[in-house]
């Protein structure tokens, strides 16, 4: 009797210890701590150190994760969190990520520069700035001839 009581407690025991790794486990691969300003996110991302945060400007609100390093560049997933009053136009694009490439050691709000950028999102907004430019142009035509002639 004292044997069977002695193996269910060590099959208990292992299989405490063994549960405990695997909660250990899975928080290391899929927990991500949250920056809460921006010093912080600078400070994550010249590391690129897996974290998220969200940047609220007065047109949107952005969602940023560092994946990690690839390719030894730093990974980012950027998305559109909330678009906000504006003429910007991007409520449509809400949700929808892209994922940008920033050299190690840098530090930037990553939609900033749309360059660095691939992805849905990054098409949609090129899009909008282009519809947008061409628009003006329509708009602006005459004043752009008679700068052109007064050029020449």
């Amino acid at each position: 009797m004292l044997k069977k009581t002695r193996r269910i407690v060590y099959i208990a025991l292992v299989a405490v210890v063994v549960l405990a790794i695997i909660g250990a486990a899975c928080l290391l691969l899929f927990y991500t701590p949250k920056c809460q300003n921006y010093e912080c996110w600078q400070k994550k991302m010249m590391e690129c150190s897996k974290v998220t945060f969200v940047n609220d400007e007065s047109e949107a609100s952005w969602g940023y994760e560092i994946k990690g390093k690839e390719n030894g560049q730093c990974a980012i997933s950027v998305k559109l969190l909330l678009a906000k009053k504006g003429a910007l136009g991007i409520n449509k694009l809400i949700g929808q990520e892209m994922t940008c490439y920033y050299p190690l050691g840098t530090a930037a709000y990553a939609e900033k520069d749309l360059s660095k950028c691939h992805g849905l999102l990054k098409e949609e907004l090129q899009t909008i700035i282009i519809n947008k430019l061409h628009a003006y142009i329509i708009e602006n035509l005459g004043k752009v001839e008679e700068g052109l002639e007064k050029a020449a």
